[in-house]
């Protein structure tokens, strides 16, 4: 006999089935035929393993405090869970729809987030989206629902930005940070590959950069968190340079002259790490420290095989030598040259002429003979590019170059009518190398030398003259004479505003200095103009 099977009339909270009373007989009938206890704890066992199995993926401290979702606060507390029960329970706490790409979930694995204190729900979902930034992905509301794709999916607004540059040039910050961009945007991906986590100076679209010399400004097209990230980028570029003001004196000296009044190469090098120089005024002989002069300066120290010694003396050894080598006649200064220069930038002085050379030439259509010309510098040339170091070093990279005509008359090559013009012969002297010096400390570079050939002939009036019969009364003398360059750099670094002050006020001394002891005249009204405006203005107090 089958028992009748009874109804079920609700619910219980558990989700079992509460029978009729009325079924009582029929339930007792079917109790009959199997015992009572496996009749209930069927359905608990399978009650317990489905809410055991819901536990093990929904962590017990995440939970609602006050019972009403969205308004109440929540412990986030999850370890190794996956990304789906992650945003399940999102869901569930912020009353939105989530919807996820397919793409995503199977490239997402499982989340790790916690938070020791209780926290509101606006707190939780910003929790949520960061951790969602993390793996490169975002949120895209479509009404009522939440999609969550790869941020490179979703197409981000662009606009124009303008960076006015207060002390950078523009041109320079548009290049570095066209390759910065660049660099950023060319980071390879592996295809099917999970994308790895944004590094912090990766941009999030493609980046145009543009200067604007006339304004000095930068024009920048990008999204506005690319432009964010920029701005710490521009301003770090865009902050003032420092100045180099570089003296120079480059002069000629006799070699055979010093070596007349002794030398020794390694006292003129301890001299300048002594700081001390002894006997240069109102002697007839030259100072011990001055002894290794003439061989310094005629190669044989160290630094010869590549083109020259370089020596670093402080003011007071310069001085002395310098007034030293003003009162021997064979001294030749060519230039003493003063410039100013930006931190890393290269500063060019040229004195000399500019003369032209025949380089080649050609027959014109009318018959005419052409020649080619070019024009070349003939004379001193430094070039100079200073490095502002830490603890008031400065870095200079310096490059020297000496030239001179030795023939005054045009050569020629061939002979009749085929003679082509090649110009005079130089001579050239370059120098380049690079040094670390103290702030006005000074560089001395010697060892440049060169023979300077001398004729001087001596006759008798007239009867030197005849041809051929007139050596018998004439002679000729020649002599040649090594001569050294020198080129002393005193660096100074100009830091602001005062320095550039105070380095006016002691040109200006100098030049008064200067005027009073050659008795110069009284200066015009255009020379005291120059004067008033390289000496910094005082303000007068008025007088009680």
């Amino acid at each position: 006999m089958n028992p009748r099977r009874p109804t079920f009339r609700r619910h219980d909270h558990a989700g079992l089935r509460r029978p009729h009373a009325a079924d009582g007989a029929a339930r007792h009938t079917r109790n009959a035929d199997r015992p009572v206890a496996w009749s209930l704890a069927a359905p608990l066992l399978l009650f317990l393993t489905f809410f055991l199995t819901l536990g093990a993926a929904w962590p017990e401290a995440s939970r609602a405090e006050n019972g009403a979702a969205g308004t109440g606060r929540a412990k986030i507390d999850f370890t190794e869970v996956e990304f789906p029960v992650f945003v399940k329970f999102m869901s569930d706490l912020t009353r939105k729809n989530f919807v996820i790409d397919d793409t995503v979930k199977k490239a997402m694995g499982k989340i790790t987030l916690y938070s020791p204190d209780m926290v509101t729900v606006e707190q939780a979902y910003n929790m949520f989206l960061a951790t969602l930034a993390v793996n490169r992905l975002t949120t895209v509301p479509m009404g009522n629902i939440v999609q969550i794709v790869y941020l490179a999916d979703v197409p981000s607004e662009r606009g124009v930005f303008v960076y006015k540059l207060h002390h950078a040039n523009a041109g320079e910050v548009a290049a570095i940070l066209t390759t910065l961009a660049t660099k950023a945007q060319a980071s390879p991906q592996v295809p099917g590959a999970r994308p790895l986590m944004r590094p912090a100076g990766e941009f999030d679209g493609p980046i145009q950069v543009l200067a604007d010399k006339a304004t000095n400004s930068v024009v920048i097209t990008a999204t506005k968190l690319s432009y964010a990230k920029l701005q710490s980028v521009l301003h770090s570029l865009d902050t003032p340079r420092s100045q180099v003001f570089v003296e120079a004196v480059i002069l000629e000296v006799s070699v055979d002259r010093l070596r007349q009044i002794g030398t020794d190469p390694a006292q003129v090098i301890a001299a300048g790490q002594r700081g001390s120089v002894q006997g240069v005024a109102g002697v007839n002989r030259a100072p011990e420290d001055l002894a290794a002069l003439a061989q310094t300066i005629g190669g044989t120290a160290a630094g010869a095989s590549s083109g020259g010694a370089l020596t670093v003396l402080n003011t007071v050894n310069v001085r002395a030598f310098l007034n030293f080598l003003m009162n021997l006649s064979d001294t030749n200064i060519l230039s003493t040259p003063q410039v100013m220069a930006s931190d890393n930038q290269k500063a060019k002085m040229v004195v000399g002429e500019n003369r032209p050379f025949p380089t080649g030439q050609s027959q014109g259509i009318t018959g005419g003979t052409l020649v080619t010309i070019e024009r070349k510098d003939v004379g001193v040339t430094l070039e100079l590019t200073p490095q502002v170091l830490d603890n008031d070093l400065i870095r200079m990279e310096i490059k020297q170059e000496i030239t001179a005509i030795s023939e005054n008359v045009a050569q020629t090559i061939g002979s009749g009518n085929a003679t082509v013009p090649v110009g005079p012969t130089t001579t050239k002297r370059a120098m380049e190398t690079t040094t670390i010096a103290h702030d006005r400390q000074t560089v001395v570079i010697g060892g440049l030398v060169r023979d300077n050939l001398s004729i001087s002939e001596s006759k008798i009036p007239l009867l030197g003259d005849i041809p051929l019969l007139g050596w018998l009364f004439k002679s000729q003398t020649r002599q040649v004479e090594k001569l050294s360059l020198l080129v002393f750099l005193t660096p100074h670094i100009l830091k602001d505003h005062q320095d550039v002050t105070a380095l006016n006020q002691r040109k200006a001394d100098e030049l008064l200095m200067l005027q009073r002891e050659n008795r110069i005249e009284e200066p015009t009204r255009l020379k005291q103009e120059i004067l008033e405006r390289l000496t910094p203005s005082v303000r007068k107090e008025p007088q009680p």
